[in-house]
């Protein structure tokens, strides 16, 4: 079930759901002043080393001060990760407050932003290489969140899922059962999923 958490004048969702065996997408959404921080990682390298290195990716963010650059955070993360043996990690990171959103990423995994229209936060994001392997993060900014859903998700909903559906899923009024509609627009005929997918969503309340 999907954890829903009030975060100041900010409600989130994390739901991380695999699709087979081995779950290598983490995902976390912690309380910052008087905003939120949402982070997610999915693990790649197989053997243990892509859970380890997401694991690793979303210790690392939501555990330290604030950054003065979120790329800063990632590029930290990107040289300590090969101390931890073999694995590799897309992230992104979002911080929320009333001023505004402002985060970073790098991989495959993405940040929409939805509303009347659609923002993808991620667009100008370096696929390769991913952290761990001497990645570019790059970082982004935005106005506040108002009356829009930002969506966080790996790329087991952005690979599979039609970008006007993604939108029109994360519309729905509840957070909950808008997790269910994303979801629900990757799943296979026989109820399972082509990949894990992980979900972080974020509302001003």
């Amino acid at each position: 079930m999907p954890a829903i958490e009030p975060v100041a004048t900010f409600a989130s969702l994390v739901q991380v759901t695999p699709a087979r065996g081995a779950d290598e997408d983490r995902a976390a959404a912690v309380a910052r002043g008087d905003g939120v921080v949402l982070a997610l990682a999915d693990g790649a390298g197989g053997t243990g080393g892509g859970a380890r290195a997401a694991d690793a990716v979303i210790a690392g963010l939501i555990a330290a001060p604030t950054p003065s650059s979120w790329t800063d955070a990632l590029a930290a993360l990107d040289a300590a990760l090969p101390r931890l043996g073999p694995g590799q990690a897309t992230a992104v990171v979002v911080e929320v407050t009333a001023a505004g959103l402002r985060g970073a990423s790098v991989g495959d995994s993405g940040a929409w932003l939805v509303g009347d229209d659609l923002v993808d936060l991620t667009a100008d994001q370096r696929r390769k290489p991913l952290l761990g392997a001497g990645a570019t993060p790059v970082a982004f900014t935005a106005g506040p969140l108002a009356d829009r859903t930002l969506v966080l998700a790996s790329d087991g909903l952005w690979k599979y899922a039609r970008p006007a559906d993604v939108a029109d899923a994360a519309r729905h009024p509840d957070l909950a059962a808008a997790a269910a509609a994303l979801l629900a627009l990757v799943r296979l005929p026989s109820g399972g999923l082509p990949d894990d997918v992980a979900l972080v969503l974020a509302r001003a309340r």
